[in-house]
């Protein structure tokens, strides 16, 4: 079953502008924690939520507080719309255009890389937006994300698509084991997924990786992301 989709966000956006305008208010602050927690209180939606926010956006609006990380998606965004004069301002920001457009050379090698499998970054942009509608705050360190949520504590080492020969799961997780100072931080890979890896990770004894609390993170090309 699906969560909400942008529709009932911009439904909810543009109902609470018209009972702000009622009650004579100039200003509305909408933070997406909130909004989320309200309409999406079972299903992680976040990035839906937040483009919602920035599409009811107009000139003259002002984001108060970003996301962390560079999607632009995460429970810090916070936005303050100005009330006044609506009808004669213009989108913040511009509508796509129908149609697909033409892909630059760029684009055109990032797809390719992608039928071939996630890149590092591809894998990192991936688990930050998994972990960001999971309430976590996100940073990227040297090849890795640092999760922090309360009083815990998560470290994911992003193993992409390199050239050469592919590394073995025991052996990548050979390399976290190496990081494993603190016994109160959970820590994971996050890799392609795949069959040989769901395979290897399976033969690690599960007494291990549960003294150990270590886990992998395997994400396929369409942005879905499981823990095992």
């Amino acid at each position: 079953m699906k969560g909400p989709g942008i529709k009932e966000y911009l439904e909810v956006l543009m109902n609470r502008k018209k009972s702000a305008i009622e009650a004579k208010e100039e200003y509305l602050i909408i933070n997406s924690k909130e909004l989320h927690a309200e309409i999406s209180e079972n299903f992680a939606t976040m990035p839906t939520c937040c483009q919602a926010m920035y599409k009811v956006m107009l000139e003259g609006d002002e984001i108060i507080q970003k996301p962390k990380g560079e999607t632009g998606f995460g429970s810090h965004l916070t936005i303050r719309y100005d009330l006044r004069d609506m009808e004669n301002r213009r989108a913040y920001f511009e509508a796509k255009k129908r149609g697909r457009p033409m892909k630059s050379e760029e684009e055109k090698i990032r797809a390719k890389r992608l039928k071939q499998g996630l890149s590092a970054i591809d894998l990192s942009e991936i688990c930050t937006t998994w972990l960001l509608d999971k309430g976590w705050d996100v940073t990227g360190i040297n090849g890795k994300l640092v999760a922090v949520k309360e009083d815990e504590r998560w470290v994911i080492d992003i193993h992409g698509m390199k050239r050469g020969r592919k590394q073995s799961l025991p052996a990548k997780m050979n390399d976290i084991l190496k990081q494993m100072e603190d016994g109160n931080t959970r820590y994971s890979m996050a890799m392609n997924d795949s069959l040989s890896y769901r395979r290897q990770w399976n033969q690690i004894p599960h007494v291990v990786k549960e003294k150990l609390n270590v886990s992998v993170l395997l994400a396929d090309k369409k942005g879905n992301v499981v823990e095992y």
